[in-house]
C-alpha cells in the first residue's frame, strides 16, 4: 500500500512567509485537479515564538526553539513527516541545534529540512558559474554567519554589508515598525523599496554574481532576477526540496 508523506511547515514568524511558503509548493505541484495536490498542514502559533533575532541579540534570554519545537511535535501528531520552518533565522546553529535536541529527546521521527543548506546547495545546483554570492538577510542571521559559513565551505566568495549598513539599511528593511515588510506584508512601502534599491545597488557595486534571499520576508518583495545578478529565493529553495521529498514513494509490505 502506497503511504502518502505529508508536509509540516512552521509557520509565523512571519506569517505571511508560511502562507508563501506554502503557495510554492502548490505552484511546483504539477497537477491536473485537486485531488493530486500534496497534504499540507501549516501551523502558524506568531504569539508563541519570540522574535529568533531578539533572542540573538540578547533582547531575550528564551530559546524560541522550545516553542518551534513543541509545534513540530503538534504536526507530527497530525501526521506530518516531513517538515519545513518558514524562518531562515530560526536555523542559526543555538537555535536550531536546540530544536533537534528537543525533537530527539521527544523521539520524534519526522525529518527536519534545513532552509539554509537547502538554500546554498540550489544555488550550486541552479548556477553552478556563480562564484562570488552577496547575502541579504535579518540582523539574528546576519550574526550567526551561518550563511557565510556555508557558502565559504563550498568555496564561494562571500560579501555582506559592513555594520552599519545591515543595521541601518537591510534589517531596517525587514523590521521597521512603521514601514518595514514585518508591519506592512502585502504593501511594498515607498520606503522598503528605497532600502531594496540602495541594498541592490551595494551588491552591484561590489559585482556579485547571486543574491541569496536569506530571510523570508524579502519574499515578498523580491521577485525578478536583477541584469547580471541572479536571485536565489530561500523560500523557494525549500519549497523544492519539501516537493522532492514527498515525491519520494513509500510502499508498505502490508
Amino acid at each position: 500500500m502506497n503511504e502518502e508523506k505529508v508536509i509540516g511547515i512552521v509557520g509565523g514568524m512571519g506569517p505571511e512567509s508560511g502562507i508563501m511558503l506554502c503557495n510554492y509548493i502548490n505552484c511546483l505541484t504539477p497537477v491536473t485537479k485537486d485531488q493530486e495536490h500534496f497534504s499540507v498542514i501549516l501551523m502558524s502559533f506568531p504569539k508563541l515564538i519570540v522574535d529568533r533575532t531578539a533572542f540573538l541579540d540578547g533582547e531575550t534570554a528564551i530559546n524560541p526553539a522550545f516553542q518551534i519545537a513543541k509545534i513540530i511535535a503538534k504536526l507530527e501528531t497530525a501526521g506530518a513527516s516531513i517538515i519545513g520552518i518558514a524562518c531562515n533565522t530560526a536555523h542559526s546553529d543555538v537555535i536550531f541545534d536546540q530544536i533537534k535536541k528537543e525533537l530527539s529527546t521527544g523521539m520524534s521521527t519526522v525529518k527536519l529540512l534545513h532552509m539554509p543548506e537547502i538554500t546554498c546547495n540550489q544555488l550550486a545546483y541552479q548556477f553552478p558559474e556563480v562564484r562570488k554570492v552577496g547575502v541579504i538577510s535579518t540582523n539574528g542571521t546576519y550574526k550567526s554567519k551561518i550563511y557565510e559559513q556555508l557558502l565559504k565551505e563550498k568555496g564561494y566568495e562571500v560579501v555582506l554589508p559592513d555594520v552599519v549598513f545591515q543595521n541601518e539599511v537591510v534589517h531596517k528593511m525587514i523590521y521597521d515598525a512603521d514601514f518595514g515588510i514585518k508591519a506592512n506584508p502585502n504593501i511594498r512601502t515607498q520606503e522598503v523599496r528605497q532600502l531594496k534599491n540602495k541594498t541592490l545597488e551595494f551588491f552591484s557595486k561590489n559585482n556579485v554574481e547571486a543574491i541569496i534571499l536569506g530571510c523570508t520576508e524579502l519574499s515578498l518583495i523580491f521577485f525578478d532576477d536583477i541584469p547580471g545578478i541572479k536571485i536565489i529565493d530561500s523560500t523557494m529553495s525549500l519549497a523544492k526540496a519539501l516537493v522532492e521529498e514527498a515525491s519520494v514513494k513509500q510502499f508498505s509490505t502490508i
